[in-house]
């Protein structure tokens, strides 16, 4: 074939909820300085790599809040991912179903961007929609508030998910693997030493 042809080439964009937990357990030292420092340079290391991307922050404990809008403004999300703290959050506990819910929600189908949600955690939620009715959560509790929160996950929307080690939650590693290969996405639990 001589000469040329053209080709209709479009390139998508990414629309990407990133949720963060910002529960006390967060704040454990076992990995330098702490867990929710340590998420928040993955997700700032996640921004410099996305270009012409919108991304949305969500943190979450007992309670789920909007942290930013779907914005491509690098600047305004580093700062407002700088103050993310357990400060924040109006409840204790880790509710895991109502950021992915929150996270669903963001999205606007609008663009035709694909859509994708980021899980930083360290475990298994500890509550559902209702806070629990005391200080303690068993496995067996722990594992039903999982199960629902992935259960109102549509098809299409990858799960990526960073879990930071937690003591006492054996179950948590499998069960978040499974979620990210169920949804198409990935999944990452750093060792204490990893850079």
């Amino acid at each position: 074939v001589r000469g040329f042809t053209w080709v209709d080439t479009r390139s998508k964009t990414l629309d990407l909820v990133v949720c963060i937990d910002t529960s006390r357990s967060m704040l454990v030292e076992d990995m330098k300085p702490n867990r929710l420092s340590r998420a928040k340079r993955e997700v700032v290391a996640l921004l410099d790599h996305l270009k012409g991307d919108r991304i949305a922050l969500v943190g979450f404990s007992g309670d789920v809040r909007d942290v930013t809008p779907l914005t491509r403004d690098r600047k305004t999300l580093r700062f407002f991912l700088e103050s993310m703290s357990p400060g924040d959050n109006q409840l204790g506990g880790t509710d895991i179903g109502g950021a992915l819910e929150r996270a669903l929600e963001i999205f606007d189908g609008r663009t035709g961007a694909s859509e994708a949600i980021i899980l930083l955690t360290d475990g298994l939620p500890t509550q559902g929609a209702a806070a629990p009715g005391r200080k303690t959560v068993s496995g067996k509790e722990r594992l039903g508030h999982f199960d629902r929160a992935l259960g109102q996950l549509p098809r299409g929307v990858p799960v990526n998910i960073i879990l930071f080690p937690m003591e006492g939650d054996p179950e948590a590693a499998a069960l978040f693997w499974q979620t990210a290969l169920d949804t198409k996405g990935a999944f990452i639990a750093p060792s204490r030493d990893w850079p």
